[in-house]
């Protein structure tokens, strides 16, 4: 193997080269004018990678992007920094969904009761938001009834109006109702 100072290895002391090339874990870049962030203790994995995305995204300085996979994304340069940012946003776009998946199902599994609540609120919310809508609106048995009554109405009665001209009676032509007469129709 050939010594560290001659490949193209970073900068460092000799061991941490030799530890790196190797795969070692070593930092092998001097961390004097850094400060790294820290990770709060209750973070999850999930939460470290959607800040490393974020600051792989504020590294390449690129404020826009088009949407993964778009014919606009095709058409960047794939050295374009927009075409690496929107990978990155579509890969964790498609973390965060997933691990929503896994967890949703962990919950259908331990706590029905719970995953029944959180999948039907979204629906439980718009049904209150149009509850008075929908109170509003005639039941199918109501629709059925009214349609019912309507060919089963009872016969109208017939009554002349004073003031008015005789009303004929239907199926017996030649007779009228004058006002005072009852109706036998």
């Amino acid at each position: 193997m050939s010594s560290p100072e001659s490949t193209n290895a970073p900068a460092g002391t000799g061991a941490n080269v030799e530890d790196q090339l190797r795969g070692g874990s070593t930092n092998t870049v001097p961390n004097d004018s850094r400060r790294l962030r820290a990770v709060p203790e209750n973070a999850t994995a999930g939460d470290v990678t959607a800040l490393r995305a974020e600051m792989q995204v504020a590294a390449l300085r690129v404020d826009d992007w088009p949407p993964y996979g778009s014919p606009a994304w095709l058409r960047l340069d794939p050295k374009d920094p927009r075409a690496y940012a929107a990978t990155l946003e579509a890969a964790e776009l498609h973390r965060r969904a997933d691990a929503e998946r896994r967890r949703l199902d962990w919950l259908m599994d331990n706590d029905p009761v719970e995953w029944w609540r959180e999948i039907t609120a979204d629906a439980n919310a718009y049904a209150g938001r149009q509850g008075h809508v929908i109170a509003a609106r005639r039941t199918a048995e109501e629709i059925r009834t009214a349609r019912d009554n309507a060919n089963n109405r009872p016969p109208h009665q017939l009554r002349a109006t004073a003031g008015w001209p005789p009303v004929a009676v239907p199926g017996q032509p030649g007779r009228y109702l004058t006002p005072g007469q009852e109706s036998t129709a």
